[in-house]
């Protein structure tokens, strides 16, 4: 139904449409863009102004707090000195510092080091020698030894009533603490704190203050005072405000009232001013600017409507009359069908391009005959050349299936060149434990032999007694169990894992230097374990040792190649962030820099070929990285090469 409105349309109608719909999409936009700037720079300036406020209004808090703070200071230091031991001198000294009275309205006290209250002005009967040890003030003084402001709490002078104390410590000629004297005001007395709340800002508008446990200070509703204020989570903006924010705001109260609202802290305590404004009465002026600019586009899109309607009418006339030569245009032949326009502007020149559109036609409907016909003899031509193109296609597709083939085979050459490099490498590695094996041997089987060598003399001399030979029997199992304990070590070194476990790295570490100790012995190494803590990991025991396997022997060769004077090896284990880290360090001078970047590479090595394959590190790096989720790395020290290892 719309789509057969908008065809019975005229074109006048259609095209003063469109110039409506934009000039109201541009008022709409220009409207909106405007009064949103106006709107934003609005807001802004009422936020810094309502900022500035509580700026201004903390200061003033923060100023008539330190003018306590100072009359507390300057009053306290002139206590005698026998007020510790004399009530009655303690009292009169409070009663006569007449002019701090009138700020500290909740009382004037003297309380000993241990917490008990030697004398209060005004007097209360009965309250001398009470604990006040337990309150929070107290105990902060105590423990900081400087003056301090309490956090809201209840007063014992005033039972029942909300109260702040301000403590000043005392001191004796020794710098010794004798006690505090302490000043408290109540919240809902007659000082400058309770002339707060009948502060207002505009009609609904009003402050408070809180402290930074949410606990009310200040506020219109006295029945709030000491009370918790809006909890976590239900007015975020002072959510912010607890954790440092200060700045303004919209936010939505505790009782569901959305609110601009501006935060300012206090230098002299923990409190938090608040200033709320409401923000149906603060954004007033941008409600009416919004309902002004409303009525003038819909004013504005009216008149245009009828101006376009008027002025397309009188444009379109000569458009009309060429659209109804058109409509008769196929009952017309010859010259007939040639437009004649009496308009100068486009569309007396679109009825010239159609005059000239009907003489192209009837010059290319000749053309297009005679161009018909060597079209379909190309045609035929090009049929031949993409027979000739598919026969291509099939000797290219024979020729990649050859080089595919050949691919396949230099990859699977190149694969067991790498299984023969690595059967090299572990026969190299085998070779190196049999070294291993020897050197770890030849001490035990010496004992073995002097043992026998003294079993022999003995009994030539007839000196082999029983006990002896038992003597000499328990040291030669000692020795043979040694020997044993050293094969199950190399036997468990070459025994696959077969499947992830725990264990720990230190035993791992242990164990590996025990199958390379002899070797070490022979260049006069020394090594160092120093152990933060014993990490468990979860992983492959052996491979590991492997890997730690690999780059003690690395030290050792560079040692030894090197000449290193004393030649030295530390190796650190601790815990970091939940990874076990092992880290390795020589003094063998350290790796040189051209090359530091290229060895876990396979088959790269320093070595000459017959004493290494290269495939040591790049074998270590794949056992961390990829079968343990770990991480390799090594760097250059001041003195040699560091190796981590991350799992």
């Amino acid at each position: 139904m719309r789509s057969d409105l908008f065809k019975s349309m005229s074109l006048k109608v259609k095209t003063a449409l469109p110039i409506a719909f934009l000039f109201v999409l541009f008022v709409v936009t220009a409207s909106y863009l405007t009064l949103s700037y106006f709107e934003r720079k609005f807001k802004e300036s009422i936020s810094i102004q309502q900022f500035s406020y509580a700026s201004n209004l903390a200061h003033n808090i923060d100023d008539h707090l330190r003018i306590a703070q100072h009359a507390l200071l300057s009053v306290a230091p002139q206590a005698p000195g026998d007020v510790w031991s004399s009530a009655e001198s303690a009292q009169r000294f409070l009663d006569n510092r007449i002019g701090i009275h009138s700020i500290f309205d909740n009382g004037l006290f003297l309380i000993t080091k241990e917490g008990t209250l030697v004398a209060e002005s005004p007097y209360r009967p009965g309250r001398r020698r009470k604990d006040l040890s337990h309150r929070e003030w107290f105990q902060k003084t105590i423990a900081t030894g400087k003056p301090y402001i309490s956090d809201p709490c209840i007063s014992t002078h005033n039972p029942g009533q909300p109260a702040v104390v301000m403590t000043v410590p005392l001191f004796d000629s020794r710098g010794k603490m004798k006690g505090m004297m302490t000043g408290a005001f109540e919240l809902l007395g007659i000082n400058f704190l309770a002339e707060l709340p009948d502060t207002r800002i505009g009609k609904g508008g009003y402050l408070y203050i809180t402290d930074s446990n949410r606990t009310m200070i200040v506020h219109p509703d006295r029945a709030r005072i000491m009370k918790p204020a809006a909890g976590p989570g239900v007015n975020r903006l002072y959510d912010r405000a607890v954790k440092g924010f200060e700045e303004s705001g919209e936010t939505v109260t505790s009782y569901g009232v959305p609110m601009l609202a501006s935060f300012s802290r206090l230098h002299t305590t923990s409190w938090i001013l608040g200033v709320n404004y409401p923000i149906s009465e603060a954004y007033a002026p941008i409600i009416m600017a919004r309902r002004y600019f409303a009525v003038a586009a819909a004013m504005g899109t009216v008149g245009l409507l009828f101006l376009t309607w008027l002025v397309m009418k009188r444009l379109m006339s000569p458009l009309a009359a060429f659209t109804r030569h058109v409509e008769l245009l196929p009952e017309k032949s010859g010259d007939e069908r040639l437009v004649t326009l009496d308009s100068g502007d486009e569309i007396g020149v679109l009825g010239t391009a159609f005059n000239s559109l009907i003489h192209t036609l009837d010059a290319q409907r000749e053309e297009l005959q005679v161009r018909t016909l060597s079209l379909e003899k190309e045609v035929a031509e090009r049929e031949v050349a993409q027979e000739a193109l598919a026969e291509k296609q099939q000797q290219l597709k024979a020729l990649n299936n050859m080089l595919e083939e050949r691919i396949i085979a230099q990859v699977n050459e190149l694969r067991q060149k790498d299984r023969m490099m690595i059967q090299q490498s572990r026969q190299a590695a085998m070779g190196e434990m049999i070294n291993n094996i020897a050197h770890q041997w030849r001490q035990p089987l010496n004992n073995l032999g002097l043992i026998v060598q003294g079993m022999q003399l003995n009994h030539e001399m007839g000196q082999l007694s029983k006990e002896e030979m038992k003597g000499y029997s328990d040291m030669a199992m000692a020795t043979i169990q040694f020997m044993s304990r050293t094969i199950d070590d190399f036997r468990n070194f070459f025994r696959p894992d077969k499947k992830r476990q725990m264990f720990h790295i230190n035993q791992v570490v242990s164990r590996t230097i025990s199958i390379i100790e002899g070797t070490l012995n022979k260049h006069r190494i020394t090594i160092e374990v120093d152990t933060t803590d014993d990490p468990v990991v979860n992983g492959y025991p052996n491979e590991f040792s492997q890997v730690i396997l690999n780059i003690l022997t690395n030290a050792r060769d560079a040692m030894a190649e090197r000449g290193i004077g004393d030649p030295r090896i530390k190796i650190g284990m601790r815990s970091e962030n939940g990874k076990a880290v092992v880290t390795i360090v020589d003094n063998a001078g350290g790796i040189p820099d051209d090359v530091i970047g290229r060895i876990f590479d396979p088959f790269f090595t320093t070595k000459g070929p017959d004493k290494g394959t290269g495939i040591g590190l790049y074998m270590s790096k794949e056992i961390i990285e990829k079968n343990m989720n770990g991480r390799l790395t090594a760097r250059n020290t001041g003195i040699g090469a560091e190796f981590r290892i991350e799992v």
